[in-house]
């Protein structure tokens, strides 16, 4: 037994000796993990700044970051709903009861953006933000449907769809509030 313990601390030691070896090699090695991160800097540096907005896209922006403050309270409300029931309690009438208003506030939402009026230079914008609200209410009408049928199939589709309405809500932020904290 006190073999196997001296066995034991000889192949850690000799472990956690390769370990800092092989570091010890990145670091010294020339054009190190500094140079790439420099060079990284230097390009978004590099990268062309966004026009400025005109007068009518300042509007639409405005207009839309009244939706899109809600909206985006909403998707992390949705997404910590299905995240609580896989993790936590697995009751279905909870998450019906998180997912109902959810679902309702995505349609709203997608009919208010559709009404807003974008200038032609942000129309593909606003229609990308339509989608992403068709998507959030589409992914929260299939969490509902799971919470009714208990087919869990259900939640990684709602998921799926969560993750593209997630990205194209990004997307627009790009182009409408550069710089924006992006919270996933």
């Amino acid at each position: 037994m006190a073999g196997g313990r001296s066995l034991l601390l000889a192949g850690v030691v000799v472990a956690l000796a390769a370990t800092a070896g092989a570091a010890w090699l990145h670091e010294i090695r020339p054009g190190s993990v500094a140079q790439p991160a420099a060079q990284t800097l230097n390009a978004r540096a590099e990268k062309t700044q966004l026009p400025a907005l005109t007068a009518d896209e300042e509007r639409f922006a405005t207009a839309l970051w009244a939706v899109h403050r809600e909206a985006t309270r909403s998707a992390v409300a949705l997404s910590f709903a299905g995240i609580t029931y896989q993790a936590e309690d697995r009751d279905a009438r909870a998450l019906a009861r998180k997912i109902e208003p959810l679902v309702k506030f995505f349609h709203d939402a997608e009919m208010e953006v559709r009404a807003m009026s974008a200038p032609p230079s942000l129309s593909k914008t606003q229609v990308q933000y339509i989608d992403a609200m068709a998507l959030y209410a589409g992914a929260a009408a299939e969490m509902l449907k799971f919470t009714e049928d208990g087919d869990s199939q259900r939640l990684g589709v709602a998921h799926g769809m969560d993750v593209r309405a997630s990205e194209d809500m990004l997307r627009v932020g790009e182009v409408l509030w550069p710089g924006q904290y992006k919270p996933h």
